[in-house]
């Protein structure tokens, strides 16, 4: 294979390349028998792309707006977890990326699954970001951490409402995957816990409305 991505697909093959095996399949896989991850990827080739032909396309717009907020394209980075995992800078160059390509970063950093916290994000310069949010039974915890994304520029919330029951990562179990303290509950827990009990602490603190 090319040392450099040609298809979105080839970003997970070089992924695969470079990434021990269990940070590898901790990103690339699903829960339990991986059903939904399967469907999600099966719903995408079922997408067809009516081509339109004999138009001038001398001068292509694909910008659009969200909320008010108008990004290059109608592409979005979805919340995602534990990026220092694959690299030492993490969710620090994801952001500096979104921001040269004038989208919108919409993290999964408010809860326990970012390496770097909201304030660590936002100084990596401007950008229009949104926060993923979980609420915790602590309504506290969540205030707290909304409240200083917004003093530091995030301009929206993403509600995650599918938590109250997480599916079952096998791989990680058998990989026994270690995952340090996420960025924004830093000061919540002070060790370095398995995957496992980091989930059983999110359970025993958070009900989605």
């Amino acid at each position: 294979m090319a040392s450099e991505a040609v298809n979105v697909n080839d970003f997970s093959e070089l992924a695969r390349q470079v990434l021990p095996k269990k940070i590898y399949e901790f990103f690339a896989g699903g829960a339990d028998d991986e059903w939904t991850l399967k469907q999600n990827i099966d719903a995408f080739h079922r997408i067809r792309l009516r081509p339109r032909v004999l138009i001038d396309v001398s001068n292509v717009d694909m910008s659009t707006s969200i909320l008010g907020f108008k990004i290059s394209a109608p592409i979005m980075l979805a919340p995602s977890s534990y990026h220092g995992l694959a690299n030492p800078e993490g969710e620090l160059a994801t952001a500096r990326a979104a921001a040269e390509a004038n989208t919108i970063m919409s993290l999964q950093i408010v809860s326990f699954v970012s390496s770097y916290n909201v304030e660590e994000i936002a100084a990596t310069g401007d950008a229009v970001r949104f926060l993923q949010v979980y609420v915790y039974k602590d309504r506290s915890i969540s205030a707290g951490i909304i409240r200083r994304a917004e003093r530091v520029g995030y301009k929206a919330i993403v509600l995650t409402v599918d938590a109250p029951k997480l599916g079952r990562r096998e791989a990680d179990l058998r990989n026994e995957l270690v995952t340090p303290v996420p960025g924004n509950l830093k000061g919540l827990i002070s060790e370095t816990v398995s995957d496992q009990r980091l989930i059983k602490f999110m359970i025993s603190i958070s009900f989605l409305i």
